[in-house]
């Protein structure tokens, strides 16, 4: 397999893992379980393999864009659970969420992403 087929294999479950760690911390903040959030959200590799996933993927000036501003949401969520906020958390977990799902809309990994 080339292995630019096999770098694109590799965001792809990088994003679904995102997808996933960011599901069970949106369940967690849903019961106000910021303690399950917090150790979802810490300093965890998926967190490092997404950034560097969408990093690598994004090719537009666009993508890119999406790519920084899923880091931004993201980053408020850590700092909004961090703080017990549960309004903020909320917020920036919609936030996040949604820039994920519009990268992968732009980049066409909507299709191979499960629970967007």
């Amino acid at each position: 397999m080339p292995r630019f087929c096999l770098r694109l294999v590799s965001a792809a479950e990088s994003i679904q893992k995102a997808v996933y760690e960011l599901s069970k911390a949106g369940q967690a903040l849903d019961s106000s379980d910021f303690s399950t959030a917090s150790a979802v959200l810490g300093c965890n590799a998926w967190i490092v393999d997404v950034k560097a996933a969408l990093s690598t993927v994004s090719k537009s000036a666009e993508e890119q864009n999406e790519a920084d501003s899923f880091g931004t949401a993201l980053a408020s969520l850590q700092t909004a659970v961090s703080a017990k906020d549960t309004e903020g958390s909320k917020s920036a977990f919609v936030a996040s969420a949604s820039t994920l799902e519009k990268w992968s809309s732009l980049t066409g990994f909507s299709e191979q992403i499960k629970g967007l």
